[in-house]
């Protein structure tokens, strides 16, 4: 298991649980009332702080010399970007669509859907990219 399978699956366990935090949370709490309290607002931020935090950390202790990609590896990050970026363009166009859709009588769309695309859509597109490497990686092998 070379450093950048590693990674990838770091990656992917971190902000899955980013993602899925976000979205569980928000489908729990309602667009409503996601970001009208404080207490809600600090515990996200924490949630993506810690996230982040063991992010910075991973690329730290990875981050060596000795540490060799080769072509190889170059090759299924490239596949991988190409599927997490095609990915999260399809999710955010049909996602913005709904929206556009369910509020176009009313004019506005709440700002807690704001948040929760923006943040929602950087886990994504991590989670999804080294979930795709992984996937290569296994298939490569």
């Amino acid at each position: 298991m070379n450093t950048t399978y590693k990674r990838s699956l770091i990656t992917m366990m971190l902000f899955g649980i980013l993602f899925f935090y976000i979205v569980i949370s928000f489908a729990i709490i309602g667009p409503d009332d996601y970001l009208s309290t404080r207490l809600n607002r600090v515990v996200n931020s924490l949630v993506i702080l810690i996230v982040m935090l063991g992010f910075g950390y991973m690329i730290l202790v990875t981050n060596k010399k000795s540490n060799i990609i080769d072509e190889r590896d170059i090759l299924l990050q490239k596949k991988a970007t190409s599927v997490g970026l095609m990915l999260t363009g399809i999710i955010v166009f049909l996602i913005t669509i709904f929206l556009f859709i369910e509020n176009e009588d009313i004019g506005y769309v709440n700002v807690s859907w704001m948040w929760v695309i923006a943040y929602g859509t950087f886990s994504f597109s991590y989670f999804v990219t080294s979930t795709a490497m992984v996937v290569l990686y296994n298939r490569d092998e």
